[in-house]
Parts: structure tokens; C-alpha cells; sequence
């Protein structure tokens, strides 16, 4: 490659670079607008802000080392591969409509309102129930830090004035992650049902940890059906997935 060429190779990289930083910046900054408060997704984007903005200041030196290059190439493309995996994975409904249990997971409460990852896993639920009118309902989530009720509340007033009657829900308002959504829903699921067969309900970037959480606490043979997850909220949602993904596969939580 030319002198040239390769110089302008250089200035396309560090171009792009850094509109993915002001990216990761606009990110964050929306994820705080969203009163979500500083949440994990929240650091992890000021964690991958903080190594571009590191790269791209000493962008001329480290260009050249390839072995870091190639590192760093190397885990972006399992990152993103394994994110794009999981979406294809959640979007696979495997439901068959005719389950007694209906599972669906929480995602943030500001007060008393259900924000819009929950709003549309909710919706998701009332479509199910109009097709499966006699299943039951565990709504699971608990009590987050800008919230004055618990997950599990507000999603419980949100199906009903849509018309899941009372009767058919059951609050588990201790969980606050996937892990324990899945572990005390098996305890209600244990106190109360016979073998039931379950369906998640929940966002498609979070069905296949969920779906795998399932199977570590003994929820057998689970089916699942996804939510389309908010245009806005798909950034930030995908990196603290695939990090989270990582967590399971190393400590199993």
C-alpha cells in the first residue's frame, strides 16, 4: 500500500472512531435523560468512551502495534457477534399459546410509570393473553431506585386496565436481575402449579439469557415470545447484554 493510500486508511479509521465515541457520548447522555438513573449500561458506556477517547489520542502510536489492533478487532467482532446472536435468537418465538404460566420480566419503573422496554414487553403480555385467556400471569420485578412501587405493581396495573383480570396474576416483587427473576418465579411456580409449562415473556436482546436462566433453576422445556425493543434504547441495551451474557457464562448468575 502507498504512503498515501495508507494515510488516508488512517484518517478513515480515526474518522470513524471518533463518531463512535460522540456516539457513546449522546448514549449516555440520553440514558440519563431517560431517568434511569446511573445504571450499569450508564458506566459501560463511559467504560468503552474512556478506551476510544485513550485510542484516538494516542491513535498515531498505537495504530501501528498490531498486536493490540488485532486484539482489539478480535474481541469487537465477538462482542458484536455475539449481540447480533442473541437479537436472531429472541426474535424466534418458540410459544405455542396453550401454556399455563406466562412469565414477564421487568425493565424499569420511574415512579409509578412503566418505561418503554417495559411498556412494549406488557403489550407483548396482553396480545398473549387475548390468544391464551386462561393462562396465568407472573409479573416479576422489584422495587427499582426511582421507583415508589415495585416492577412487579405497576405491571400488574398496567395489565389490568388492559384487561388481564387480578385474578390471574400473581406479584413476585423481590427480583432485581434476570437471575432472581427466574429464581423466585420458580419458587411461586413450585407453591403453586403442577408441572406447568411456562412461556417468557420479555425483550428479544434478553430471551436467550433469560431462556438459559430458566434452565439453571429447573423451569423445564420453557417456550418464549419476544418484545421489540425501543429504537432509543436498543444502544445501550446491546452492550450491557452481551456484557451480561459474559457474566453468566463465567460466575452462572
Amino acid at each position: 500500500m502507498s504512503i498515501g493510500k495508507d494515510a488516508n486508511m488512517k484518517n478513515v479509521i480515526k474518522n470513524f472512531l471518533i463518531a463512535v465515541d460522540i456516539f457513546l457520548l449522546l448514549n449516555a447522555i440520553w440514558l440519563l435523560t431517560q431517568s434511569l438513573g446511573i445504571s450499569n449500561t450508564f458506566w459501560l458506556n463511559l467504560a468503552l468512551i474512556f478506551g476510544v477517547t485513550v485510542y484516538i489520542f494516542w491513535f498515531d502510536k498505537l495504530i501501528n502495534i498490531k498486536w493490540l489492533n488485532f486484539l482489539i478487532i478480535f474481541g469487537a467482532t465477538i462482542y458484536i457477534g455475539l449481540g447480533i446472536f442473541a437479537v436472531i435468537y429472541g426474535r424466534f418465538d418458540t410459544t405455542t399459546f396453550t401454556e399455563d404460566v406466562a412469565i414477564v420480566l421487568g425493565a424499569g419503573v420511574t415512579g409509578e410509570e412503566v418505561l418503554p422496554t417495559l411498556r412494549n414487553r406488557l403489550d407483548v403480555a396482553v396480545k398473549y393473553h387475548e390468544q391464551n385467556p386462561n393462562a396465568t400471569f407472573i409479573v416479576s420485578g422489584g422495587l427499582g431506585d426511582l421507583a415508589t412501587i415495585t416492577e412487579a405493581a405497576a405491571m400488574t396495573r398496567y395489565l389490568v386496565e388492559n384487561g388481564v383480570p387480578e385474578s390471574q396474576i400473581i406479584q413476585e416483587g423481590r427480583s432485581h436481575s434476570t437471575y432472581q427473576n427466574m429464581v423466585f418465579s420458580q419458587q411461586i411456580l413450585q407453591d403453586n402449579f403442577d408441572n406447568p409449562q411456562v412461556v417468557i415473556i420479555t425483550s428479544d436482546f434478553h430471551i436467550f439469557r433469560a431462556i438459559n436462566f430458566t434452565r439453571i433453576v429447573g423451569i423445564n422445556n420453557a417456550t418464549h415470545i419476544h418484545a421489540n425493543t425501543p429504537p432509543l434504547s436498543f444502544p445501550g441495551a446491546f452492550i450491557r447484554e452481551v456484557a451480561a451474557i459474559i457474566k453468566m457464562w463465567i460466575i452462572g448468575t
